[in-house]
């Protein structure tokens, strides 16, 4: 009998149709499951296992390797014409029953539902029967010769020219049949995998394609398996690594398709991979590298300040002297100049470190920019000699522009860009910073700065706000800088919901950065003055003028700070170690310590946390003084017991507010 799936209709229908046959017949679903069974398979083996057939699986009738049954029913659900195959019966009472089995798909796999599959019995004794046997017989061979004499078609005149030019690919592949077992893989395959192809010809692709997660260790899913289930192109995770044969690793990308046959269904899997060791390799470096470049960042800020530090106090001690030169007093304002310029250099080093790490954090409260303009504006004159330089002008509205946001921050966003368009606009040029509200519903904010200097060109334009860019290039380098404020500015202002915008019309006509920042509106009470910031706040109610311990390894650093503490009027002690400012606090018995922290023998933090076990010194102001002042910097000191954290050079404003008024 030459059954097909046409005659059976659809699967609903099945036993309308399969109760008419002599032939037992079984309905398979998904995960082996018998769905239904005919009469005639009913009486071939419920005697064997005394109950209903449907619902129990295939695999639990049967006494035979589940790995081949389950590779003969996938096989089955994706042809047409029936494929033979074999089931070994062991019932429940010790029976054994050996038939022949021929599977075809009853219908084919939906995007929600699994295939079905026929599966016709023939117990082996029947099947010695010489006329059914050849009939059998004949229809076995023909269906082989058909699907043989179509795969050579198919195969004959691309055979050869597939094999040269998969041989010549610098990629490894490999092909796969319908399932999952090797068919063909190329030199390079061999070479990645460790196989030969004599070795890895007919066996499943899992054991010769062995792959895991390169963080987890954890094994990945054959590619295989999955372009079977889901018929589509695929490509595995980044971070796959393949073992060898020999147990070596190696880190690889790849991608694995369908191959499919002339009536669209899946014939095999040709799978595509190289390795890439050597790019992991670099990425890694990369990596490592980054975070060398941020530590190393950190750590010559550090040792940039430290001498900075000396050179400011002292510079205040001689503009503060009695007597003092005019000629003095101009160098002292030049020196002072430079210093600020210094150390803004080595914040915005950090910064940049910051940013890329995602680390900067806001300190946000009501701020109203009017102020906060005004601050810059100063800022950006004592970095500029007196009559020098373009002339800045502010136009500024009468009530306050507030904005949630950190006022430090945001002055140093127009800091930036106002001592920028300074430094590119000549003796004589203008530059305005005008703020106002806009929007419908008047609720946005937007700084202008325009200068009339050299302008921007429009390739320049679109570079301008990435790290170390330079729109100078001339040898000369007359503008100078590191190319490092405009990034950082706009990191800022983003990081306040905003945006910044540059627009010129081209060299020599001038330039306008554009800052927008969503505005709030004054709550009840609102000090529009604004609060100090944090760093600036006397700490618990820090005693003023009574005695100072300055502790510093650097002894110039130490010197001059303490000699600038006498100047406002309070009584200093000085300790160059940490044992020995343990020694001069017991003696010295200082209500305020200014403390750095990479001290010889004992640290700032071991310092701190003896002087806070001393009870006669419980109540002493203990403030850090460091090149760090990165946010876990701070929360380091504070969690050791600080009441402050200073970043050297020291502002000499906030030093003063900390140690309070002198004693009469």
């Amino acid at each position: 009998m030459n059954t097909t799936v046409a005659d059976l209709g659809r699967p609903e229908e099945f036993s309308r149709f399969a109760d008419l046959l002599p032939e037992p017949m079984l309905l398979v679903g998904g995960d082996a499951v018998v769905l239904a069974a005919n009469p005639a398979s009913a009486g071939l083996l419920g005697g064997m296992f005394g109950r209903e057939l449907a619902g129990r699986r295939i695999l639990e009738l049967v006494d035979q390797d589940a790995q081949a049954v389950t590779q003969w029913l996938r096989a089955c659900s994706r042809s047409r014409a029936l494929l033979p195959g074999s089931l070994r019966f062991r019932g429940e009472t010790g029976q054994a029953l050996h038939c022949r089995a021929d599977g075809a798909v009853h219908s084919p796999a939906s995007g929600v539902e699994p295939a079905t599959v026929l599966v016709r019995l023939t117990p082996r004794r029947k099947a010695a029967n010489p006329f059914l046997g050849l009939n059998l017989r004949i229809e076995e061979l023909t269906t082989e010769v058909g699907r043989r004499v179509r795969a050579e078609q198919a195969l004959r005149g691309e055979r050869e020219w597939f094999r040269v030019t998969l041989e010549s690919i610098g990629d490894a592949v490999i092909a796969t049949d319908s399932l999952g077992c090797i068919t063909f893989m190329n030199s390079v395959a061999e070479n990645l995998t460790g196989w030969s192809r004599e070795d890895a010809m007919g066996r499943p692709l899992g054991e010769v394609f062995v792959i895991m997660n390169e963080y987890t260790r954890e094994p990945s899913e054959n590619p295989v398996d999955r372009v079977l289930r889901d018929g589509v192109t695929v490509a595995l995770a980044n971070h796959t690594i393949l073992v060898r044969r020999d147990g070596t690793e190696c880190s690889i990308d790849d991608s694995a398709a369908p191959i499919r046959d002339e009536d669209d269904e899946i014939a095999g899997v040709v799978l595509v991979f190289h390795e890439i060791t050597e790019r992991r390799k670099l990425e890694r470096q990369l990596r490592m590298a980054d975070q060398r470049k941020d530590e190393f960042l950190a750590m010559l800020a550090h040792e940039l300040r430290n001498p900075l530090a000396p050179l400011r106090s002292g510079i205040e001690i001689l503009r503060v002297g009695a007597g003092i030169s005019d000629q003095a007093e101009r160098i002292a304002e030049m020196m002072e100049r430079q210093v600020q310029h210094m150390t803004r250099l080595v914040d915005d080093l950090l910064d940049v470190s910051r940013i890329t790490r995602g680390s900067i954090e806001l300190r946000r409260e009501s701020v109203d920019l009017l102020p906060v303009l005004e601050h810059a504006l100063e800022m950006v004159e004592q970095l500029n000699p007196s009559g020098e330089g373009a002339e800045v002008t502010l136009n500024l509205p009468q009530g306050p522009l507030l904005v949630d946001g950190d006022a430090t921050r945001l002055s140093q966003v127009f800091v930036n860009l106002i001592s920028n368009a300074v430094k590119f606009t000549e003796p004589g040029g203008r530059v305005t910073v005008t703020a106002g509200l806009e929007g419908a519903r008047r609720d946005r904010i937007a700084v202008s700065v325009r200068d009339t200097g050299v302008g921007i060109s429009e390739d320049d334009l679109s570079d301008i706000f990435e790290l170390f860019v330079q729109t100078d290039r001339s040898l000369a380098r007359t503008k100078g800088g590191l190319g490092l404020g405009l990034p950082v500015a706009r990191r800022l202002t983003e990081l306040h919901g905003g945006t910044l915008k540059a627009r010129s019309e081209g060299p020599g006509r001038g330039s306008e950065f554009i800052v927008r920042l969503p505005g709030m509106l004054p709550a009840e009470g609102t000090d529009l003055e604004g609060t100090p910031s944090d760093e600036a706040r006397d700490p618990g109610g820090a005693p003023g003028g009574r005695r100072v311990l300055v502790v510093d390894d650097n002894h110039d650093a130490a010197e001059l700070l303490g000699m600038l503490v006498e100047h406002w009027g309070h009584e200093v002690a000085l300790a160059h170690d940490g044992v020995e400012a343990l020694q001069v606090a017991a003696r010295f018995k200082p209500q305020l310590v200014l403390l750095d922290l990479g001290l010889p023998q004992l640290d700032g933090y071991e310092v701190a946390g003896r002087i806070r076990q001393d009870p006669e010194l419980a109540g002493a102001v203990l403030i850090a003084v460091s090149g760090y002042g990165r946010r876990e910097d701070r929360q380091r000191t504070q969690e050791a017991g600080f009441d402050d954290h200073l970043v050297k050079p020291v502002d000499h404003e906030v030093l003063k507010r900390l140690l309070g008024p002198p004693l009469d």
